[in-house]
């Protein structure tokens, strides 16, 4: 009887992991929902709808486990974790995390921006302002580990995984103090630490790309993307790039590693007009000396960062004297010289700067940024989205709505940079079940493609509210985070 008893038990957890959504973006981050899965595609608040709850304001992705979901927001100086019903919505507990301190991250942002993660036994929740904290199903707290506050950029993005029986939290800052922690599950005490010193911000999520016999811990960060082994968070190898902040996860699929995203632009095509040298001396030096200087330039014009999406969109513009002051005046003298304009332009174009995607090789050692790319490429790229692998394409979303599909094993392309017709910034990564392939805009419409070599769109669906999450998908519900409510579609 007690070998039934444990038969029974291990069968009943093993049908509720793969009816579940345990962390952002689905398991290991692919946005890969169940092969049984079948969510609605045409759905909106007036079509398909399940139930809508409102919830703290937040821009964490909601989980789910079972008939549970979970999902985290920030209300009245607290960051808070709630489980909800996942037949009816109904809120059956919330917990305040006892920060003293609360993050205060860019507008567009939210302190409860990391998404929870579960082993269908506990709740893990982190969060910059605090550290991070276990739950049980019912709401108890099982353990708490604070951590210092990290300083970000924009404010914290990092979600926690699961991965080789440790619960794995990146904790990027603009300080010295970066690093990997790897936590016991149970106790939350740290098995390993690996210091980060020179990563700065990064927003980016880990995953595990098995291979080989092998599982190894990915990190996209700011300046490179690196391998560590799980069992004691030494670096395998890495490859360098990316000099601004990373957002991305990377994803796995036909035996390589996809990732990457925009950077300071893109080097094959010219420059945006409000970088274009001689235009700026011939408008702004008035003494015609051939030297910039800053305060001559006006204080309202402003550069325009993704050219995609209006420049009147929270986020999306930065004062030209900043961007002299902070970029391009190398000795800070006030003075923009050709020489100084020329090294920066160098640097904005070089690849460790620049937009770029690549598909790497497994088998590395160190430094493999010359000897395992397979293939890579600057056009079309994401910022926050991260990429998706689903039935031998790799996907591309960004901002304006427009999608890419590559053949994993060549790069080439089969969609490119095709429209969705649901214009705006994207911040939400895509998701997979069934056959399609679910996009989300910032505005909340929900663009349903199928998973094929040409564009066919099925259904397009707002919302009719701001949505900066991924959605999650469960069996017959697709489950969409707002940035105050919870919708659940279901036919």
């Amino acid at each position: 009887m007690k070998s039934l008893v444990l038969f029974l038990a291990l069968f009943a957890a093993v049908a509720h992991a793969a009816e579940s959504w345990p962390q952002f973006r689905g398991p290991n981050g692919a946005g890969l929902a169940a092969e049984d899965a079948r969510p609605p595609v045409a759905f909106g608040p007036e079509k398909n709808i399940r139930w809508k709850t409102a919830v703290p304001r937040g821009v964490s992705s909601p989980i789910v486990w079972g008939d549970r979901v979970f999902v985290t927001g920030a209300a009245d100086g607290a960051i808070l974790t709630l489980a909800l019903d996942a037949k009816d919505g109904r809120e059956l507990w919330r917990k305040a995390l006892p920060a003293e301190q609360v993050e205060k991250p860019h507008a567009f942002s939210s302190p409860a921006a990391a998404t929870p993660c579960t082993d269908g036994e506990r709740v893990y929740v982190y969060a910059n302002s605090f550290g991070v904290v276990a739950y049980d199903f019912a709401g108890k707290e099982l353990w708490q580990r604070p951590l210092p506050m990290q300083k970000i950029e924009y404010g914290s993005g990092n979600s926690p995984v699961l991965a080789g029986g440790k619960l794995i939290v990146l904790r990027d800052g603009t300080n010295a103090e970066s690093h990997l922690l790897a936590l016991d599950p149970a106790t939350g005490a740290t098995v390993w630490d690996s210091p980060r010193p020179f990563a700065r911000s990064s927003h980016s999520t880990p995953m595990v790309w098995r291979h080989d016999g092998i599982e190894e811990l990915i990190v996209k960060g700011r300046g490179r993307v690196a391998s560590y082994d799980l069992a004691n968070g030494e670096t395998r190898w890495w490859v360098n790039g990316w000099g601004r902040a990373s957002i991305a996860t990377a994803v796995v699929g036909d035996g390589l590693l996809f990732t990457g995203s925009k950077g300071m632009g893109d080097p094959s095509e010219p420059p945006p007009p409000e970088l274009n040298w001689e235009k700026l001396l011939a408008a702004y030096d008035a003494n015609h000396d051939g030297i910039l200087a800053v305060e001559e330039v006006p204080a309202d014009l402003l550069f325009h960062i993704r050219k995609e999406i209006p420049i009147t969109v929270m986020g999306n513009s930065i004062p030209m004297r900043n961007v002299l002051k902070s970029f391009i005046d190398g000795n800070k003298d006030g003075l923009v010289t050709k020489a100084e304009w020329d090294t920066s332009m160098t640097s904005f174009n070089s690849p460790q700067n620049s937009d770029r995607f690549v598909a790497i090789r497994p088998g590395g050692t160190g430094d493999i940024s010359d000897t395992h790319i397979a293939w890579e490429t600057t056009k079309g790229l994401n910022e926050m989205p991260s990429p998706l692998y689903y039935r031998g394409r790799v996907y591309v979303v960004a901002d304006g709505g427009r999608v890419t599909a590559f053949r994993p094993a060549t790069g080439e392309r089969l969609l490119d940079r095709q429209s969705l017709n649901a214009p705006g910034q994207y911040v939400g990564s895509p998701i997979a079940a069934n056959g399609f392939i679910y996009t989300v805009s910032e505005a909340g419409t929900v663009v349903v493609l199928r998973a094929s070599d040409t564009l066919e769109i099925v259904a397009r669906n707002p919302i009719g509210e701001s949505v900066r999450s991924t959605p999650a998908i469960v069996g017959r519900t697709i489950y969409v985070r707002a940035l105050e409510r919870l919708w659940a579609f279901g036919e």
